[in-house]
């Protein structure tokens, strides 16, 4: 069985003397164009060009979440993700990062310094290790003429999957929105606070609607998403949004039902609450929010 590519702290290590942005991948050791989250963020993923800029992207994502708090400022001046580490040499740059940190230059460089990079290696790993599926969004690119599909049947059953497939996939970037709309309003203002309330019931509504338009590909196309290498089911697209409390069958049901005669997330939760839904809505919610304030203070 082959082994899925792995980063390590020596291979991101080796990217600090250019720093970000990555500009050219024959310098990229290629483990790293290879890991799965860097595959699967990739808009051509047999283009090299477009690997690297996904994991220049992914570096930066992963930087400005990175797990260490006492080494997150650090950690970006270190790359140059930070805007004030930008065009800086390497030198420039480790001396601003081991100053922010309150380190000794040297200290920083031989201890520090690969810490961060060895953090940032898990944090990398574990993102591929929690992309469960190889379905990705339909590719994008830059129009330069209006679309017109050709007088053929199959032309125009492709594209009707690819707006079911889009219609899906939005319903997973707008949950992944609100999960992170939830995670600022309880790191700001605590798990009880009136916006953390409200962003756990907008997220609740986005994940309801993300079930619903899975339920509706499912009936259209059957149990697994068309071209999806391993085999998954629509809804377990909602996964890679990010971590939620868990849905029973039965729950998710009656939200995705409130959720498609609810165009607003007030809408949907007034429609909640007056139904059987309402206490493991209620229930979801909480653990939301007090979950996002334990990584808050855990960091």
């Amino acid at each position: 069985m082959t082994t899925a590519p792995r980063a390590s702290g020596a291979v991101l290590r080796d990217l600090l003397r250019g720093g970000l942005p990555l500009s050219d991948y024959a310098s990229v050791d290629p483990v790293l164009l290879d890991l799965r989250g860097v595959v699967a963020r990739a808009a051509w993923p047999d283009d090299p060009a477009s690997r690297l800029r996904a994991l220049d992207s992914l570096l930066r994502w992963q930087l400005a979440r990175f797990t260490h708090h006492r080494l997150a400022v650090p950690a970006r001046l270190l790359f140059g993700a930070a805007p004030e580490a930008r065009g800086l040499t390497l030198t420039e740059r480790r001396e601003k990062a081991a100053a922010s940190a309150d380190y000794e230059v040297h200290h920083f460089r031989k201890r520090i310094e690969p810490e961060i990079c060895e953090q940032l290696a898990d944090m990398l790993n574990a993102d591929s290790e929690d992309l469960r599926s190889r379905a990705i969004p339909p590719a994008l690119g830059q129009a330069r003429k209006p679309l017109r599909l050709p007088a053929d049947v199959f032309a125009w059953e492709a594209a009707e999957h690819e707006q079911a497939l889009s219609v899906l996939w939005s319903g997973v970037y707008a949950l992944r929105a609100a999960l992170l709309a939830a995670a600022v309003a309880t790191g700001t203002g605590g798990p009880d606070s009136a916006q953390a309330v409200d962003a756990a019931r907008t997220a609740l509504w986005r994940l309801a609607q993300t079930l619903n338009a899975a339920a509706a590909y499912a009936v259209a196309y059957g149990p697994s998403v068309l071209g999806a290498d391993p085999p998954t089911e629509p809804e377990e697209l909602a996964l890679l949004a990010g971590w939620y409390p868990v849905l029973t069958d039965e729950l998710a049901a009656e939200l995705a039902a409130a959720a498609s005669g609810s165009d607003q997330p007030e809408q949907f939760w007034t429609a909640v609450q007056a139904g059987s839904a309402a206490a493991g809505a209620n229930s979801w919610c909480t653990d939301l929010a007090a979950s996002a304030a334990a990584e808050e203070g855990a960091s």
